[in-house]
């Protein structure tokens, strides 16, 4: 079996990675993990129906899974100390954690304050 982690997230992940402090206020409150991910922040605009733009700014940051004991997930902060990068000092939430499937995962980071998050739920319906 191809171990894709080590053969392609790793050495992608020492490239292009900056540091980041992750606080676990959600998946594990109280405490804190220094570890890498590759930053991205792109544009985004929207047509609306009544043809104005909407626009906004998409920031995530990919992570390999297996640099944490417990995986970062939504509602956790997230704060950029790599001094050599230009998003240095700023503060993010996770608003999403999507894995895939590789061994890595992105974060969807937000930088508006959070909103309280409800724990999730899954609802069972019943056939009958």
């Amino acid at each position: 079996m191809i171990d894709f982690d080590a053969l392609v997230l790793n050495k992608t992940v020492d490239i292009f990675s900056i540091a980041c402090r992750f606080t676990f206020t959600v998946s594990a409150p109280g405490t804190e993990q220094v570890a890498r991910g590759v930053y991205s922040s792109n544009p985004i605009d929207v047509q609306m129906q009544d043809e104005t733009i909407f626009s906004d700014q998409q920031t995530s940051l990919g992570i390999r899974v297996r640099d944490f004991l417990i995986p970062p997930d939504r509602g956790d902060a997230v704060e950029i100390i790599d001094v050599r990068h230009p998003a240095f000092g700023q503060k993010y939430w996770i608003g999403d954690s999507d894995l895939d499937g590789q061994g890595g995962a992105t974060l969807l980071l937000r930088q508006q304050a959070p909103p309280d998050l409800p724990p999730l739920t899954m609802v069972v319906v019943e056939e009958q």
